[in-house]
């Protein structure tokens, strides 16, 4: 069919439409801020857009009914990361960035801190599945991760960001409830109503439309955001250059620490492929509370943390797995495919 082709190559030429969006909308930003600023209503819309699709086909129940002991070691050690660890690095990351870039905007800085708090985004699975690793050890990430998200943004933002900006955090728990709780609501009575009045075919029948809905709303929200910060971002280019970097070398050193923690830990090879893929960002969450709680702004801060860099680096691992998996497969004598 026309349309699953065209939902397809939104796919798999998401980055490509990403930067291509980014750059255009910029440039016509710089000139024709107004008209961006008048799309701004759309922006809730674009971002339930963007959510709907994960939130109906998200198995909270079933990710957590079967236990293994790799499965409970790797819940463990995500819990760890995801209260501990990562909140300490992005603090970290916020004191580099204000001394490499002091006179950065403070809404993109809480942006940044967002992303980098965020749980895993629901193309992990999928990465993991092509850089050989376990989708459903993932997939379980991005649930667990999601959960805990509830607690580790607001809360977390508002210790490392305060001294910043002023972190309105009645307003960020509305935004999680409107952003993330929400969506999650109407997604899973969406699902069970399918299940229950068409059956499974039918619900699967919706992925691929709510998957081209989801991107759509990205694309849209890319659009409008650097459409109303062109100015603010052509005036100090620096600001993508360099923050582009500095988050490239942030969630490198998050995926670095995972991998290394797996090999100590005796990971067999897919499992620790899946880890390395849960250290990375939810930017469609991100990026809904950012809007929601300080602006469009903060939204480029989540974009560099999105397609600038975390979005890059799990196309790259996938090349880094498979020529990392072929060599394990010489060095071991085990032909691929055959792996016990």
């Amino acid at each position: 069919m026309v349309e699953m082709d065209v939902v397809e190559f939104m796919k798999e030429k998401m980055v490509y439409i990403v930067f291509t969006l980014i750059f255009a909308s910029t440039y016509a930003g710089v000139y024709h801020r107004d008209l961006f600023l008048s799309l701004k209503g759309t922006l809730p819309v674009a971002l339930f857009m963007m959510l709907f699709q994960p939130m109906v086909f998200m198995e909270v129940k079933r990710a957590f009914t079967a236990r293994t002991e790799v499965k409970t070691k790797y819940l463990i050690l995500l819990t760890l990361f995801y209260l501990a660890l990562f909140p300490a690095l992005t603090w970290l990351l916020l004191k580099f960035w204000l001394a490499v870039m002091p006179g950065t905007d403070p809404r993109l800085l809480a942006g940044i801190v967002l992303i980098s708090l965020s749980p895993l985004p629901s193309s992990a699975p999928a990465f993991t599945n092509l850089a050989g690793g376990r989708f459903q050890l993932t997939l379980v990430g991005v649930i667990w991760t999601f959960l805990l998200s509830l607690f580790v943004m607001p809360v977390y933002a508002k210790l490392i960001l305060h001294a910043v900006i002023q972190v309105p955090v009645d307003v960020l728990l509305k935004s999680l409830v409107l952003y993330i709780i929400t969506p999650l609501i109407i997604g899973q009575l969406t699902k069970y109503a399918v299940l229950r009045w068409k059956g499974v075919d039918a619900l699967m029948f919706l992925k691929k439309p709510l998957v081209g809905v989801s991107l759509l709303g990205m694309y849209w929200m890319v659009v409008v955001v650097f459409g109303i910060n062109g100015k603010v971002i052509v005036e100090r280019p620096e600001l993508i250059l360099v923050g582009a970097i500095i988050m490239n070398v942030y969630f490198l050193l998050r995926a670095a620490i995972a991998y290394f923690s797996g090999k100590a830990l005796s990971f067999p090879f897919e499992q620790n492929v899946s880890l390395v893929y849960s250290t990375g960002s939810n930017m469609t969450l991100a990026t809904a509370i950012a809007i929601g709680t300080f602006g469009s702004l903060a939204a480029v801060g989540t974009a560099l943390g999105g397609p600038f860099s975390d979005m890059l680096l799990m196309i790259l691992f996938v090349r880094f797995f498979n020529l990392l998996k072929k060599r394990i497969y010489v060095e071991t004598n085990i032909p691929a495919g055959e792996e016990t």
